[in-house]
């Protein structure tokens, strides 16, 4: 059996400090009371405090929570000799999660210490305690999480306020759900905006713009928009797990309305109407498509947006279009276009785009600029603490003159102890700031999250990204793409033709190679292959 890593714990006398409070409705200890407890913790044995992690109102059975993940992300670099903790249970009341923890921590030559636990100094006996502590944890979570799903089942059956907050409404312990009057128009808003056409990007957009928040005190995205579209709360469903409840909320959304905006959502997202999913049930279920450029594309003729169509040819077999909500009224001339021609048209633009390592570097230098601007003030509060300890040292030095020259009473000798505690907790300050600047996110590290996208472009989620990093709107005509960017004023041109004969000569280039490979030699292979590579790498054909 392989023997266990000895612990070798880091030469020095800095440490973190992690603290978690589960709830409001728990009476723990806060967050300002663990952290008053773990400097003082710290003081009364010479510890410097050098990073400090929270996580507000997060269970310790997740371990998702933000800022347990950075803590245990960090410590390999901070390189602290303790971690200051409130009890065993603030770490994590999983025992398998906190077994997994204390490795991770110990691998970093870190040690677990306790405020409010005392730990035998013997290893053995503190490991056996520590998980006598945890098993503890563990049981007070199961009976704790029992109690509550039995209140919450209570409250569900009764359509009970259950702690979930959703916009429009407000809610209180042991009551119904009531409209909040203040956000309940904003939700009315959002559904009459895209029931009328108005693409969820722009949706977003405009809540932001007008400084409106969610729930949570975010910015809206297209996800919580979704969400919001899509929450059957808004007609008077009450949903807790299993439970759905008719009428157990207060209606803000006509039905009529809700449904004409599911109809759109879904045909926006899937495409097709009732005709053709009638024709092609089996199809459309095996095959649903997503039309990932709905919410950025507008007509340039009439300026309308474009959504997700399906049709059936006299063949009999499905087609997928993308289409000008005015063409259908008759009102603009913008035929249906393929959808794969255009899929395929922006995600070569896409392509393009990402592998110009220069463009990556402009759009990196951006990001990192207005992170910079956000987050950074140049060295000045570091500068400042700098300047306070001097100050601090200044009078300290003036009190030890004034004590050399026989001047020393109990007045003296308080002044000398407060300087010296301020001069003590501006230099933790000091030491915690510098390693904040040490670690924080650095140019390069955009550019290398950039350049990783280049290998995944065909996935879903790296489109939506690019899209999203990239994309301002894009603007279909009957002959070509005009893009505009976020990164740059200069709009991007594409000519359907020219995209075409581009694919032709790349498939004409590309299946001589795969006739002819075993044949040619190493030069004319590289010719070949230098003129379809779009990384740009220029080859000397005759090495």
């Amino acid at each position: 059996m392989a023997m266990a890593k000895r612990f070798v714990q880091n030469n020095n006398r800095n440490a973190i400090c992690y603290y978690r409070y589960s709830s409001d409705a728990q009476r723990e200890a806060s967050i300002e009371e663990q952290r008053d407890e773990a400097h003082r913790y710290a003081k009364a044995h010479g510890m410097n405090i050098i990073r400090e992690y929270s996580d507000k109102a997060m269970s310790g059975t997740r371990e998702d929570r933000p800022q347990f993940q950075l803590m245990l992300y960090e410590v390999k670099k901070l390189r602290p000799a303790y971690l200051i903790l409130w009890k065993t249970d603030r770490l994590s009341r999983d025992k398998i999660d906190s077994v997994i923890a204390k490795k991770h921590l110990r691998e970093a030559g870190c040690e677990i210490v306790y405020v409010a636990e005392s730990m035998p100094e013997d290893e053995a006996d503190r490991v056996l305690l520590e998980s006598l502590y945890e098993g503890l944890a563990q049981h007070y979570v199961i009976q704790h999480k029992r109690n509550v799903t039995r209140g919450m089942k209570y409250n569900a059956e009764n359509c009970l306020y259950n702690g979930h907050v959703t916009l429009g409404y407000k809610g209180k312990p042991e009551q119904r759900y009531e409209i909040d009057e203040q956000t309940a128009p904003i939700v009315k808003m959002i559904y009459r905006k895209y029931a009328d056409g108005v693409p969820m990007k722009q949706i977003v957009d405009d809540l932001n713009t007008a400084g409106i928040k969610s729930v949570k005190g975010n910015d809206f995205t297209i996800n919580s928009l979704r969400h919001i579209l899509s929450n059957k709360a808004y007609i008077g469903e009450y949903h807790w797990g299993e439970y759905i409840i008719p009428d157990g909320m207060p209606q803000i959304i006509e039905n009529e309305l809700f449904d004409a905006v599911q109809e759109k959502m879904a045909l926006n997202k899937h495409g097709g109407n009732r005709k053709v999913k009638e024709k092609h049930p089996e199809e459309l279920k095996k095959q649903p498509e997503e039309y990932w450029l709905t919410d950025y594309i507008t007509c340039g003729h009439c300026g309308e947006r474009m959504h997700g169509l399906s049709g059936t040819s006299k063949q009999g077999r499905l087609h997928y279009y993308y289409a000008c909500g005015n063409h259908r009224k008759h009102k603009c001339e913008m035929k249906n276009i393929n959808k794969a021609k255009l899929e395929n048209v922006v995600l070569y633009m896409l392509s393009e785009l990402i592998q110009d390592g220069a463009l990556r570097i402009l759009i990196a230098e951006r990001c990192y600029k207005y992170y910079q601007e956000q987050n950074s003030d140049g060295g000045a509060y570091l500068d400042s603490i700098k300047v306070r300890i001097a100050d601090v040292d200044k009078k300290l030095n003036n009190i030890m003159k004034a004590i050399e020259a026989g001047i020393f009473n109990d007045t003296t000798a308080q002044r000398m102890k407060e300087l010296e505690l301020e001069k003590q907790l501006l230099v933790d300050e000091k030491n915690a700031e510098e390693c904040r600047q040490k670690f924080e996110i650095k140019l390069e590290d955009i550019v290398k999250y950039l350049d990783s996208l280049i290998d995944n472009m065909n996935e879903t989620i790296t489109k939506h990204k690019l899209l999203e990093i990239l994309v301002n709107k894009i603007y279909i005509y009957k002959d070509k793409v005009v893009v505009s960017f976020n990164y740059s004023e200069d709009n991007r041109i594409i000519p359907f033709d020219e995209f075409g004969e581009f694919i032709t000569n790349r498939k004409k280039i590309e299946t001589m190679m795969n006739e002819h490979e075993i044949k040619m030699d190493s030069a004319k292979a590289k010719m070949l292959k230098s003129l379809i590579d779009d990384d740009g790498e220029d080859f000397d054909f005759f090495v």
